[in-house]
């Protein structure tokens, strides 16, 4: 059995080597926010893959889709956006 951390790394950089092709056609003004998304996603698949150690899966696993009903509510609550289906169904 691979260590988690083997796993996460190999994941995160086969990731990279295939969306590398599109760095260049990346606009210059969303580089930034790009990387920061990237860290952001690279953090939450370790603290995931780490958190496997000591909780039981099937905790993590409904933390982890807790998230698809937490993140619409504090988007609607933070930024009083309309998150409905209608007026954002990608996000349902």
């Amino acid at each position: 059995s691979l260590p988690p951390s083997f796993a996460t790394s190999a994941r995160l950089v086969l990731a990279s080597i295939a969306l590398s092709p599109f760095l260049p056609k990346l606009s210059p003004n969303l580089t930034r926010t790009a990387l920061l998304c990237g860290c952001f996603t690279a953090t939450g698949y370790i603290s995931q893959s780490l958190s496997l150690l000591t909780t039981p899966p099937s905790t993590v696993a409904f933390l982890g889709a807790a998230t698809v009903i937490v993140c619409p509510a504090l988007e609607a609550a933070v930024n009083k956006k309309d998150m409905s289906i209608g007026e954002a169904p990608q996000v349902w």
